[in-house]
């Protein structure tokens, strides 16, 4: 589920020659364009991205589609073509790698197939392997994971039963682990934008806290809004879209929606662990996440309404992120699962500190947290506490 179009030996004209038609081409389509330095990256869905890079007098084009689905597989191969034919270069020398070989025949019920025998095997798996629902097999990239949640199984649509999960048709099954399922953007395509982005994104009162969270809400919203002008008879996460054009201050757009019979498991409206390296730290998933390169450690911010923030937890594999080190080590270890646990608390000119150590097998993780009111260390020792590593 990769695509890959190369266009040989291009001169400068030739480049620009290609990132205008692809500007023009993503106009065409209203999907989003940017430079981001390294790589242009073309964003025709969320999880539907098409990267864009230079090798030598080469320009390549590339996407992982088993995120986005059959749609978006299809979608790619026809932008690269049109690419081809607007470039009008009888001269000029492109090659094509799709692994699902739609490029060849264009069969999109074959495509498709395929994409069901892949959701298929997702299920099985999930359903057989409870390890294997601890890793990343929902996000092509992602900087966060779900707690486990006993009994059910995470998706990019939300949480589901494993019962429910097991029961399932493969075509019902197919949006609880792809987004652009179909050939054509209908309003089920809008829907699972914005099922997607609830899940991953949603933040709920916090939807105002900075750039990206407020981005993300009005994207949720503008696909809610374009579903329903695609079908209004499709249900839709309405609770959810009115919680967002609350904070967002936005027009209601929707008249007498259908409301859906299940409500959507916003994954950052809760605890969550937070990725950095092979460490999985525990914290409100709503945080804003920074890396401090000096110390090779992840900050987490607590998510804040008003600006005015509660804590800050940093996690590293180094020691010198903690004040009292010594401390630490000559506290008392309590077994937690498979990790062995040591956390000290104290105050210091009304700031109050947790730190903390947490040992499994040759793995070692250092926590500090700091806050400015006495309620939160018990909640920051928890998250301490259950924070562990990444295991392959």
């Amino acid at each position: 589920m990769f695509i890959q179009f190369t266009c040989k030996n291009c001169n400068d004209k030739k480049k620009n020659d290609i990132y205008e038609i692809l500007g023009l081409l993503c106009q065409r389509e209203q999907i989003q364009i940017e430079d981001t330095g390294d790589i242009v990256k073309i964003t025709a869905c969320p999880e539907g991205i098409i990267k864009v890079s230079e090798e030598d007098e080469n320009v390549i084009l590339s996407a992982n589609t088993r995120h986005a689905g059959a749609g978006f597989h299809a979608f790619v191969i026809d932008l690269c073509r049109d690419l081809e034919e607007e470039l009008a270069d009888p001269e000029g020398k492109y090659d094509m790698l799709d692994d699902l070989k739609f490029d060849d025949d264009g069969d999109f019920d074959r495509l498709q197939k395929l994409f069901e025998d892949e959701a298929e095997y997702l299920r099985g798996v999930l359903l057989d392997n409870k390890r294997f629902r601890s890793q990343n097999y929902l996000y092509e990239e992602a900087y966060f994971l779900p707690l486990e949640k006993e009994g059910y199984i995470h998706t990019i649509a939300g949480s589901i039963p494993v019962l429910e999960m097991m029961e399932k048709d493969t075509q019902e099954l197919m949006d609880y682990f792809f987004i652009w399922n179909d050939w054509e953007k209908d309003a089920r395509f809008y829907r699972n934008c914005a099922l997607y982005l609830l899940t991953k994104e949603g933040v709920g009162k916090y939807a105002m806290m900075n750039e990206h969270t407020e981005k993300q809400a009005r994207l949720i919203c503008d696909y809610i809004e374009l579903a329903y002008e695609k079908d209004a008879k499709l249900p839709l996460p309405v609770d959810e879209y009115d919680e967002l054009i609350h904070e967002l201050d936005r027009e209601n757009k929707l008249e007498n929606p259908v409301l859906m019979d299940r409500a959507v498991d916003q994954y950052k409206k809760k605890e969550v662990y937070h990725l950095y390296k092979d460490l999985k730290v525990v914290a409100d998933g709503a945080s804003e996440r920074n890396v401090d390169y000096v110390s090779d450690s992840i900050c987490l911010m607590s998510p804040f309404v008003d600006e005015n923030w509660d804590y800050l937890i940093q996690a590293s594999h180094s020691s010198s992120i903690l004040l009292r080190v010594e401390e630490v080590e000559a506290s008392p270890s309590k077994t937690m699962g498979r990790k062995g646990v040591q956390v000290i608390d104290y105050e210091e000119n009304g700031i109050y500190y947790v730190e903390g150590k947490l040992v499994e097998k040759n793995d070692t993780m250092f926590i500090r947290s700091i806050c400015s009111d006495a309620k939160w260390i018990p909640y920051l020792k928890r998250c301490i506490q259950e924070s562990t590593f990444q295991k392959e």
